[in-house]
């Protein structure tokens, strides 16, 4: 897989460094130097160059890509401008856009982003979804009170077999899958027994998944 990013900032950098460490085909791209030169040994490409000039967009040979991220939140309108260029005049195929705040959201829409992303909202949303629990590290919103978490298993499941704990109806959540040190285990054994450490990825309410550890 081969993946563009335009705009280095704190969203941009991260992303490169994450796709990256897995083994993904990077073009980093930004008109400031320092930035480019950061991540010159990190992704397999960096190029600089002001990505508001199409002429220089079209030498990045951006069709070669899978997908091509516009990783520019503060500037709305070269966001907005750089977004359409892709899709409309490269006639990119998969673009993924960042927006700031829902004006932002829909300007990007209405410029044919195939995928929009706002960093500050989702971690406000996983926040206000798992505030109050300091075992759930990871989180996703299925709508409502619902979602599906990263959690510690629970201490008194430890010591005991998964099928013996009938944990959907024990905790009122839904045992996805286990994670152990670096391995993941997807719907586990029922006579597998819950071990110290282990953590659990389950679904549920919202308040059943901060309930675990009580």
């Amino acid at each position: 897989m081969k993946v563009a990013i335009l705009g280095l900032g704190r969203f941009g950098t991260q992303l490169s460094h994450e796709l990256a460490s897995l083994g993904i085909e990077v073009l980093a791209v930004d008109r400031n130097s320092t930035r480019v030169n950061d991540l010159v040994e990190t992704v397999l490409l960096a190029a600089e160059g002001n990505v508001e000039d199409v002429e220089f967009l079209e030498s990045l040979s951006l069709h070669n890509y899978d997908s091509v991220v516009v990783a520019i939140g503060s500037n709305v309108p070269t966001s907005v401008l750089v977004t359409l260029t892709l899709k409309q005049r490269l006639r990119l195929s998969h673009v993924v856009s960042k927006a700031s705040t829902m004006e932002h959201t829909r300007a990007l829409e209405l410029a044919g982003a195939d995928v929009l992303v706002n960093p500050e909202r989702e971690s406000a949303q996983r926040l206000a979804h798992t505030l109050g629990s300091s075992d759930i590290s990871d989180y996703m919103a299925l709508g409502g009170a619902q979602g599906i978490a990263r959690v510690k298993a629970p201490y008194s499941a430890t010591g005991h077999p998964i099928g013996q704990l009938d944990i959907s109806e024990r905790y009122s959540v839904f045992l996805l899958a286990r994670l152990r040190e670096n391995s993941v285990t997807f719907r586990p054994d029922l006579d597998e027994t819950v071990e110290a450490g282990d953590f659990w990825i389950v679904a549920g309410r919202d308040e059943h998944l901060r309930d675990l550890q009580q």
